[in-house]
């Protein structure tokens, strides 16, 4: 999304990534670290389009979480209320 807001073709990153995925997932099924954000983030068409900063801050998880962290925390609270336990 952000290389389409940035002005990239949304379809031609879109093949990019994909191919970038594959091969992680490869290196991955083969016992290696997973590559992906280092591959993002050396990518050239990407680098045309946003910084490798900004690249590597959007790999963080914490751009993918959405209201997780909340429900999470509402959760533990009813369960906790359920069986009694101070919060």
């Amino acid at each position: 999304m952000a290389l389409s807001r940035a002005g990239a073709d949304r379809q031609d990153m879109h093949e990019r990534l994909r191919r970038h995925s594959l091969a992680a997932w490869g290196a991955v099924q083969v016992g290696e670290p997973n590559p992906l954000s280092e591959l993002i983030c050396a990518d050239d068409q990407f680098l045309a389009w946003l910084p490798q900063p900004v690249l590597h801050d959007l790999m963080g998880a914490a751009h993918h979480l959405g209201d997780a962290p909340q429900r999470a925390r509402q959760l533990a609270e009813t369960i906790r209320q359920a069986v009694g336990e101070p919060g």
